[in-house]
């Protein structure tokens, strides 16, 4: 579909570029137009959802513009609505970017928890526009709503919105189930429903929770109950993983999760009533004002720039995790090793990305280097003797029998036999067996499956691809001075053709004479549109009844001989004010190309550091385990050795 045109109420649009698609339909780049795109969908529209297009086309004002990509105008094809345009979000990604740590990690390498805050209060913040202007979101999500590296916030997907059209609405029939809150899940149905700020208000305290709570979900936790518990069930009943309120709770926070008791208490107390009760939850407004107050209590870590927590906390919990926990939420400076801005030439040029040579591990399993096998309790001891002498007792009987009572002599072997497996010491004795086995063989297990981890690791592959990225962006940084000058060859080559061409233009073919073109030919070539010399450049593109390759070539020819008049005179003004164009553009791409390398590199050196650290703590576990696994062995031979001839 590149550059099909479509007509609007407003203007025509041509689509360019996909930017993307969804189940709906895709997202095109306008020609000539940059600063909007064009969303087509799939099917065919209903007549109501035309209507609610229009309805928001006529709707759209500056500030809900400010916070969504709205509808600015409906897009036809033949007559038929098809799409709408809205403006484009340049330099946007969605909000769950910020959830998972990695992903922070690798687009906003610079920023800390703070950045947080201050992107949750302006998500209070573009909730509140919308809905004083009359709108409902209600499809509330990750996915749908973009942040930039300022933290501004922006709505996509807005044709989902609900709105109010006089005593009517035009509902929102969709909804991601974690982000809805539990009076809407219990409906069969989003049709007809009408959602409220009140129940945007739950799916916004969700989304903030998450931000402030680096991607935990309020309503997933440990189940510490017998029940079965997902998100929709625990949002159904009110079951708040975090809370501090409830005394008989069956869920508590994940491991390793930030502490509700870090935050004020306002915003305790405003998570609480988002997700313990559904009647007149905190609105926007009030979530600004705490985040505003949340805002202004944070410090930052001596140790590590990137590390900012609140100045209620005693120590940083960034260091704590780190230290206590292996685990990084932010990237510390420990491992940002900044490249300074004057020595990024130097580092380009020096720089080569370090393959990583990792050692490997392999022990033999049964290399039991002697190793005396763990006493053996003095029970199992006792049960051999017991055994011989119940034995020998049972054999006794079953002689007697067999003397005494000839016909029933087959008893006796039965009795051998049967109470060889009754002795109440048997059983003992065999589960002793069978735990020691399940013992070296659930060690081996876990022996082997430190070793796989070991011998490959799960993040090599993200480093040896952020290695090849790097040197990707590196290669393009090193080019870039030949892309400059490359660049500044092809604008003076279009300025030159561009006069050259105006020059040509001064030469009617009716006014030459040219081989093999009488009055006839040239008429053609008129009627085709190719009246001057400038025009014959257009017969590389078209056919012209009559003009064949021969013909071609005697116009070609002449067109070369009149080009021979043309004198070049640069226009010098016009030529610096292009190279001064190309030079910002060059040193834009620069700029970005320095950025993406020092957060790529900074970030091959936090996954060098974190593989180094794993491979450490495995090799330490993987030589406790090979003890482990070689002691159950002899311990198991021994016992088999001792008590196998009595099972």
């Amino acid at each position: 579909m590149i550059n099909k045109t479509y007509t609007g109420d407003k203007n025509s649009y041509t689509a360019s570029r996909e930017l993307g698609k969804g189940g709906e339909g895709q997202v095109y780049e306008l020609a000539n137009n940059y600063s909007q795109v064009l969303k087509i969908y799939n099917e065919a529209l209903s007549t109501e959802k035309i209507e609610k297009l229009r309805t928001m086309v006529a709707m759209g004002n500056t500030q809900t513009l400010s916070y969504a990509a709205w509808p600015v105008d409906i897009v036809k094809d033949n007559s038929a609505v098809v799409g709408f345009v809205m403006k484009k979000l340049d330099n946007y990604m969605p909000l769950h970017m910020l959830f998972s740590p990695m992903d922070r990690k690798k687009n906003f390498p610079d920023k800390g928890y703070n950045f947080l805050v201050h992107v949750a209060r302006n998500l209070a913040t573009a909730f509140y526009a919308l809905h004083s202007q009359g709108l409902v979101i209600g499809d509330v999500n990750e996915g749908n709503i973009l942040v930039n590296s300022q933290g501004m916030v922006a709505f996509i997907d807005c044709d989902s919105f609900q709105i109010k059209n006089n005593n009517s609405y035009f509902f929102c029939e969709v909804g991601v189930p974690r982000y809805t809150p539990p009076e809407l899940l219990s409906k069969s149905s989003f049709n007809s429903v009408i959602r409220s700020v009140n129940t945007d208000s739950f799916s916004m305290a969700v989304l903030i929770f998450q931000l402030l709570f680096l991607g935990r979900h309020p309503f997933a936790g440990r189940n510490i109950s017998n029940e079965e518990i997902d998100e929709e069930t625990a949002i159904k009943k009110y079951l708040f993983a975090y809370s501090v309120n409830k005394a008989d709770k069956k869920l508590l926070p994940p491991n390793d999760s930030f502490s509700i008791n870090n935050l004020p208490q306002q915003l305790v107390t405003l998570f609480h009533s988002s997700f313990e009760n559904e009647i007149a939850r905190p609105e926007p407004e009030q979530w600004m004002k705490a985040l505003d107050e949340f805002s202004t209590e944070m410090i930052t870590c001596e140790k590590h720039k990137i590390h900012v927590y609140p100045s209620t906390l005693i120590s940083c919990p960034w260091c704590d995790f780190k230290d206590r926990r292996n685990i990084y939420y932010f990237l510390d400076d420990s491992y940002t090793q900044q490249i300074p801005a004057y020595d990024m030439d130097k580092f380009i040029n020096g720089f080569k990305v370090e393959q990583l040579n990792l050692k490997k591990i392999s022990f033999p399993k049964q290399n039991k280097q002697a190793i005396p096998p763990t006493p053996i309790l003095d029970i199992y001891k006792s049960y051999q003797l017991y055994h011989r002498v119940g034995m020998a007792i049972v054999v006794v009987i079953a002689i007697l029998i067999a003397i005494y009572l000839t016909q029933f002599s087959f008893v006796s072997l039965f009795l051998i036999g049967f109470s060889y497996k009754l002795l109440p010491w048997h059983g003992d004795i065999v589960k002793e067996k069978k735990r020691r086995e399940l013992a070296y063989k659930t060690q081996g297990q876990m022996l082997d499956a430190a070793l796989k981890e070991y011998n490959a690791p799960k993040e090599l592959n993200n480093y040896n691809n952020n290695a090849s990225k790097l040197e990707r962006s590196i290669d393009q940084f090193k080019k870039l001075p030949t892309e400059l000058q490359k660049r500044k060859r092809e604008m003076e080559e279009e300025v030159y053709n561009n006069q050259l061409h105006v020059f040509l233009h001064q030469f009617l073919l009716e006014d030459f004479t040219i081989a093999g073109f009488g009055a006839s030919r040239k008429a053609t070539l008129a009627a085709a549109g190719i009246r001057t010399a400038g025009d014959i450049t257009k017969l590389a593109s078209i056919k012209v009844a009559g003009i064949g390759p021969k013909f071609i070539q005697n116009l070609l020819s002449w067109q070369r001989l009149v080009a021979s008049r043309y004198t070049y005179r640069p226009d010098n003004d016009l030529l610096q004010t292009r190279y001064n164009l190309i030079a910002t553009q060059i040193e834009q791409q620069k700029r970005y190309l320095e950025n993406e390398i020092k957060k790529d590199y900074n970030s091959l050196n936090y996954l060098k550091a974190r593989i180094f650290n794993r491979q450490s703590q495995l090799e330490t576990q993987i030589n406790s385990l090979h003890k482990e696994y070689c002691q159950s062995i002899v311990d198991y031979e021994a016992f088999n050795e001792k008590f196998g001839g009595l099972i």
